[in-house]
């Protein structure tokens, strides 16, 4: 599992959709803070505080705010790493080279999915650390201390990279189901507006639980309550052990 891991690594490096995912990351932090513009994709943010950045010259800490309204659009940024990660191998049926390896089903999913967690750490590392330096380099003043800073930046970026991630397991399973890339990837930009607009629609308030994207949102902005969070918790714990329960089974069953 480590050596797969160690070779995915390797491939990214060498590819440039990585590098130009990186660079994609980057431009849109600066764009997002020089044009103090906050926006994105049926995010779960208060409309005080999207009043209250509207109306004022931002600092660094509120910088860090109008980023994390923004980067819901990074979830479909990230498609190019969830293809070069996973689809590429799948629609090429290459995947079968290193299955033959030795490696087990269940030990090939999840080589795949910690790859993918840790590219989504390293891609919201480099958006979040994008946007406090572009607010220091603007000269803008900070709006908390340093300590409050970081620490509500670690939290932003963990949980958003975790909660991306269960997203991501489900469009493997779905990847594995269908084998079609397409179907994949479309997945993706599908679940969180379908998600967010069958519980406007229904409101199935229950919905709310499996909205991922947004429960990372919810966390930063103190939109969920306490004695909730652990519902959220549950259910994406429990859905990205299924989907990689189900992803290694799915292989399994299936000839090479």
């Amino acid at each position: 599992m480590i050596n797969q891991i160690r070779a995915d690594f390797y491939r990214q490096l060498r590819t440039r959709g990585v590098w130009l995912v990186a660079l994609l990351t980057i431009i849109y932090a600066v764009v997002v803070v020089g044009f103090q513009s906050a926006g994105g994709v049926m995010v779960n943010a208060p409309m005080k505080l999207l009043n209250q950045l509207a109306a004022k010259d931002w600092s660094v800490y509120d910088g860090l705010h109008g980023a994390t309204i923004s980067s819901s659009v990074l979830l479909y940024l990230f498609i190019a790493l969830f293809v070069v990660v996973i689809g590429y191998e799948f629609s090429q049926k290459i995947y079968k080279n290193t299955l033959i390896s030795g490696i087990s089903r269940l030990q090939f999913i999840m080589a795949k999915y910690v790859t993918l967690l840790i590219d989504l750490f390293i891609g919201m590392g480099l958006y979040y650390l994008t946007v406090i330096l572009t607010g220091v380099l603007a000269g803008r003043p900070m709006g908390a201390s340093w300590p409050h800073l970081l620490g509500d930046t670690g939290t932003t970026l963990v949980s958003a990279a975790f909660f991306i991630s269960v997203i991501f397991s489900l469009a493997v399973l779905v990847l594995i189901a269908t084998t079609s890339l397409v179907i994949s990837t479309v997945f993706i930009v599908i679940w969180p507006l379908a998600i967010a607009m069958l519980n406007i629609l229904t409101n199935w308030h229950w919905l709310t639980y499996a909205d991922f994207f947004n429960t990372a949102t919810g966390l930063a902005f103190g939109t969920i309550a306490t004695a909730d969070l652990w519902r959220y918790i549950v259910v994406s714990v429990l859905a990205l052990v299924v989907s990689i329960l189900a992803a290694a089974g799915l292989i399994r069953n299936r000839e090479l």
